[in-house]
């Protein structure tokens, strides 16, 4: 059976200095900079730092949801918290994220907690961005019932 193939496209125009805007198809553009501590840094633009730990979350999040339709299980309310660690990796000396921990927050109905459980690891191995990166990624799922 053939694999299939996703691709995607974003475009970038600097708007002088260190500060950027990206763009995709038809999305709103996203304004960026680098993080506050190095030079020029923006609090109110996203860094690619930021944009790294928000697309690991968000694919989790729609890897457990697809995970969660095929198994009927209807999510009354999904947050998460996601912190990433950057240092010099011990086997090149490069600066890169070592770690990624995230805690998301899942809501189901009552008497649905072990099914919910029991979907974490397959949205775990099926978010594509996590499976691209090879910093440490820990997920604690925090799952409730309502």
């Amino acid at each position: 059976m053939p694999s299939r193939r996703f691709q995607y496209a974003v475009s970038l125009t600097r708007d002088g200095g260190r500060l950027a805007t990206i763009r995709a198809g038809e999305r709103p553009p996203i304004a960026t900079a680098p993080p506050e501590d190095f030079g020029e840094g923006d609090p109110r633009r996203w860094s690619p730092e930021h944009l790294f730990l928000a697309a690991v979350q968000s694919c989790t999040m729609l890897s457990f949801l697809s995970q969660a339709e095929h198994h009927d299980l209807e999510v009354l309310g999904y947050e998460c918290e996601i912190e990433g660690t950057i240092t010099r990796r011990a086997e090149d000396g490069r600066y890169a994220f070592v770690q990624v921990r995230q805690v998301p927050r899942v809501t189901v109905a009552g008497g649905k907690g072990a099914a919910a459980r029991s979907l974490t690891g397959k949205a775990e191995r099926d978010c594509f961005v996590s499976a691209s990166t090879t910093a440490e990624t820990i997920v604690d799922w925090d799952i409730q019932e309502v």
